[in-house]
């Protein structure tokens, strides 16, 4: 029998209130904790310079004083990437909306389980609505619908499993029976999950063809048409084309509508992975660029990136829902249900899952579609900026034109070669992030270093671009431009 007088008294809320002033009380600390951490967020450094190591991972036989696990948490939190700071400019990480912080607070006391109706009475029901909206705001037509899952990899898995099962009918007997072996394509600047899909799935990385990018990061047409030709001519199975919107790298954007053309003619299932860019569909100013998303037969998208929305959160859509029900439904013979009726663990790749919706329903509530238009607009507005005040320094060079939020430079100072250039952009890396606390991510395009800027914190501004730019000329010892940056529009 469980001994009560060894458990702590702050193991579990006592459903009879009795500790419920002491907790509020360890909550509250804990609040001050991060409140402390997140209003001061410039203060301290985008990534943990100075990260130290954890001693103690051990499960201990004998129970810890309050005091000492809030001792841990502050550590944890000190030692943790610091996406609020303004200069945390590296990946698609955002600070989260107030709602959605609040949003995951209440999902996880709560500790419902989007496995079914009966689990999650409320929460499945919110879903349903939200989910059926967004999918008409992308104009998919009615009919259309989706579900919500963890991360845009598992949103692009199901989307290909959706594919596979409905273009090669192999929900019930598999790929085992096929006689020509199946194609998936996509850009060569696609995210590395339609890979790690394909695998999953049997059918191999290498049944993904990469197709070459234009200057600009987006799938010729040309060459997609000539691939899929090429794969026919070899009795190959070509099933799928995807579509990118907001390519990882350089935030490039796919032409859709020419896309869904070949998709047609060839019969293949358009997949667009909308992870980042979906969310231009809330800004009247930039919709414009996911002309032809509409087309698609599934839709990635996922709120946390550039919605602001805690992790994770991630949707797949459908233009015909009913693929849910035809071509990925399992039962489950442990909840009931009454006819007609579906559980949403018989139609997501997880189970157990947890009530992501909650947290983007109240962001969703609190700042309206005026909001996030205004959000995703400014974002465009000081990329702009800073692309023109970057190209003031001497020898700094762009990618490619930044279509979104996004853009990529290096340094290229004159008589080096390639791999010193490589070096010298890590090195500028290094250097903002160790004497000015800012931080840019290093990736590799086109077969080369660039340093990679995603402008996603509501609160970056003009004082930020200014001190970037003098601090990349002072490593550049470009004394002209540091006397003559200006901040024009």
């Amino acid at each position: 029998m469980l001994n009560k007088k060894k458990i702590q008294k702050l193991a579990f809320i006592d459903p009879d209130g009795k500790n419920k002033n002491n907790i509020r009380k360890i909550i509250f600390k804990v609040i001050d904790i991060l409140l402390n951490k997140v209003s001061n967020a410039e203060k301290f450094s985008p990534l943990p310079i100075n990260f130290k190591k954890m001693e103690d991972f051990n499960l201990n036989d004998l129970p810890i004083s309050e005091r000492q696990i809030l001792k841990k948490i502050k550590f944890v939190i000190n030692h943790s990437m610091n996406a609020s700071n303004p200069y945390y400019l590296g990946h698609m990480d955002s600070l989260p909306t107030t709602m959605s912080v609040i949003g995951d607070v209440i999902s996880s006391t709560i500790n419902n389980n989007m496995l079914s109706k009966e689990t999650a009475p409320i929460f499945t029901e919110i879903e349903d609505k939200v989910v059926n909206v967004l999918a008409n705001k992308f104009n998919l037509g009615e009919g259309s619908g989706g579900v919500m899952l963890a991360g845009g990899t598992l949103s692009n898995l199901q989307a290909l499993a959706i594919a596979r099962n409905r273009i090669l009918g192999s929900f019930e007997k598999g790929l085992m029976g096929l006689k020509r072996k199946p194609y998936i394509f996509s850009s060569e600047e696609s995210h590395t999950s339609i890979q790690k899909a394909a695998m999953v799935l049997g059918l191999g990385s290498k049944s993904v063809i990469s197709i070459p990018t234009d200057s600009n990061g987006r799938m010729k047409i040309t060459e997609l048409e000539k691939s899929i030709k090429q794969i026919i001519k070899e009795n190959g199975q070509p099933f799928c084309v995807i579509a990118t919107v907001g390519t990882t790298i350089t935030g490039s954007v796919d032409n859709l509508n020419e896309i869904s053309n070949l998709a047609d003619k060839y019969k293949l299932w358009m997949h667009t992975d909308a992870v980042y860019g979906g969310a231009l569909i809330f800004s009247d100013k930039y919709k414009y660029k996911l002309n032809g998303i509409e087309k698609s037969d599934s839709i990635s998208f996922n709120p946390q990136k550039w919605l602001y929305i805690t992790k994770t959160c991630s949707l797949l859509l459908l233009k015909n829902k009913k693929y849910l029900y035809s071509d990925f439904y399992t039962n489950l013979p442990y909840v009931h249900k009454n006819k007609n009726e579906y559980h949403s663990g018989e139609l997501t790749l997880q189970g157990t899952r947890y009530p992501d919706i909650l947290k983007l329903w109240l962001s969703f509530q609190h700042l309206g579609n005026i909001t996030y238009s205004i959000l995703i607009d400014n974002s465009f507005k000081f990329i702009r900026l800073f692309k023109n005040n970057l190209l003031k320094i001497k020898n700094i060079k762009i990618a490619c034109e930044p279509e979104m939020n996004i853009i990529c430079f290096r340094y290229e100072p004159k008589d080096k070669n390639l791999n010193k250039y490589n070096q010298i952009n890590i090195n500028l890396q290094k250097y903002l992030l160790k004497k000015h606390d800012i931080f840019f991510s290093i990736i590799q395009y086109k077969g080369v270093n660039w340093l990679r800027v995603v402008l996603l914190n509501p609160f970056f501004n003009m004082r930020h671009i200014k001190k970037i730019c003098l601090s990349i000329s002072e490593f550049t010892k470009d004394t002209k431009t540091l006397k003559t940056i200006k901040l024009n529009d």
